[in-house]
């Protein structure tokens, strides 16, 4: 089945109209972060490109991020797609890349974005989960102005789905801190009542009992916090751009069929 859908994609790439030849050439040296629009500093690139050649790296899994100035009278999604199809972003084996493509606002025209996902990255990348990156990562950052922010926070969702390492995405905005209050609103109450039965500890008739049971709550107390700050600081530790390896290889001859979504702003 997927052979037959791959020659569809291909029979139908053949046929699109002219107005796709203006899609850019596949980058040389090749490169994940493709910044047409200028909307990027250096410093933001550099970051981003060294986040996603790690992911490709480790993964094989390949995102591919694209900021044009027009999209030459197509769709987000038509021109998404045919980036991927012709720069072939992905393995050939497993069909794993995304492209992820920024037409930013101007005085005339609104803003548009894409998320095109490979076939072998649609069960883990549904269009549904597309549409809600699109809408609760990048479009609330870019309607002030922050590209990369936008960008950056979809890129972190996308590894994440692709890799496995969620399987749901189901986000809104301001989820996330809504988690880091309820984890600090349970430890400050986990602390208060392991204080508390230390205090018990200490009155205990018995003071050798006492003193064990007070290092028993220290060891547990000490425990669990760490274990919960650590937890919630796992994301910290990806997002701060340290660590991450050489350059990207190439893009592999991955291909697509119209999987993803769009939005405007």
């Amino acid at each position: 089945m997927r052979k037959f859908l791959k020659f569809i994609a291909a029979a139908v790439s053949v046929l699109m109209p002219a107005t796709l030849a203006a899609i850019p050439e596949r980058p040389y040296p090749p490169r994940l972060v493709n910044d047409f629009a200028g909307i990027f500093s250096p410093v933001q690139k550099n970051t981003l490109e060294r986040r996603l050649s790690a992911f490709a790296d480790s993964t094989s899994n390949q995102i591919t991020v694209v900021t044009v100035t027009d999209l030459e009278g197509s769709s987000a999604a038509e021109y998404g797609t045919e980036i991927g199809i012709r720069w072939g972003v992905g393995s050939g084996k497993f069909d794993n890349g995304i492209v992820v493509l920024v037409k930013p606002k101007t005085a005339g025209t609104d803003g548009e974005a894409n998320i095109s996902v490979g076939y072998g990255l649609e069960g883990a990348i549904p269009d549904s989960y597309a549409k809600r990156i699109i809408e609760n990562e990048m479009i609330p950052a870019f309607r002030s102005g922050d590209y990369y922010t936008g960008v950056d926070k979809a890129c972190t969702v996308l590894m994440k789905l692709a890799s496995g390492e969620i399987s749901e995405y189901g986000g809104s905005p301001g989820e996330d801190m809504l988690i880091v209050l309820f984890t600090i609103l349970f430890i400050i109450i986990l602390v208060a009542i392991l204080s508390k039965n230390k205090g018990g500890g200490k009155n205990n008739g018995n003071r050798g009992g006492g003193r064990k049971r007070i290092i028993d709550d220290d060891f547990t107390r000490g425990l669990i916090i760490g274990s919960l700050l650590n937890s919630g600081s796992g994301n910290c530790g990806r997002n701060s751009g340290n660590g991450y390896g050489g350059g990207f290889g190439g893009f592999g001859g991955g291909d697509f069929g119209g999987g993803g979504a769009s939005g405007r702003w």
